[in-house]
């Protein structure tokens, strides 16, 4: 039977008493759960230390894409990967950590979100109190492009988002969200960024770069 969860989820999910943390291990037979304003929700599963055995497991469950950039930013590294979905369908919406350098010094730190609509994980972690980013696609046209899986992807830069930049666009489909910190991060997009679905990446995961877990996952 599915258990409520609260409605607002705290900026630190360790701010939550730990019997309504929305997060359950993937042994533990865990469906969807329910929300009073929204229903039927995916829960968020534990965040998963980086490495290529974990990443493939992921890869090997998920139906939506994984975003890498491929090959990662000089000295950069994959730090860490986390899923929403069931044990049935698998991940329905994947968050990637990538961290190095930033382009005007110290550390930075990506999240590359891909998600089906109406999920909101990507929201959460660009700061935003809804499910979506709002009408930016309308007032607007494109502030960047990346390339997800071999095609020009229009991406969006969302206002008033605070320490980080946020842009958004879609591929395949699938809402594709990327978070860096700091802000001036985000002028990494003004460089042709090259994105791979690492579901299409194969053995090559194996080769990955990997570093430790990035702490954006609790920003």
């Amino acid at each position: 039977m599915a258990r409520p969860i609260p409605d607002t989820v705290p900026e630190n999910l360790a701010e939550l008493p730990v019997d309504l943390l929305p997060l359950h291990s993937p042994g533990s037979g865990a469906e969807l759960w329910t929300c009073e304003l929204h229903g039927s929700v995916y829960p968020v599963q534990p965040i998963l230390a980086p490495s290529p055995a974990v990443l493939a497991s992921v890869v090997y469950r998920s139906q939506v894409p994984l975003w890498l950039p491929w090959p990662l930013p000089h000295r950069w590294v994959f730090s860490g990967v986390a899923y929403a979905g069931d044990n049935h369908t698998g991940a329905r919406a994947t968050v990637m950590a990538a961290s190095g350098p930033s382009p005007f010094g110290g550390e930075g730190d990506m999240l590359l979100i891909a998600e089906e609509m109406g999920i909101g994980l990507g929201a959460r972690f660009a700061g935003l109190t809804g499910p979506d980013p709002g009408p930016i696609f309308e007032d607007t046209a494109a502030h960047a492009k990346v390339y997800a899986a071999g095609r020009p992807t229009p991406m969006w830069s969302v206002p008033d988002t605070g320490d980080r930049a946020v842009f958004v666009g879609e591929a395949r489909g699938m809402w594709l969200w990327l978070v860096l910190w700091p802000a001036l991060a985000g002028t990494l997009l003004y460089e042709d960024m090259v994105l791979t679905d690492l579901r299409d990446a194969g053995s090559e995961i194996a080769h990955l770069p990997v570093g430790s877990l990035s702490p954006r996952f609790f920003a």
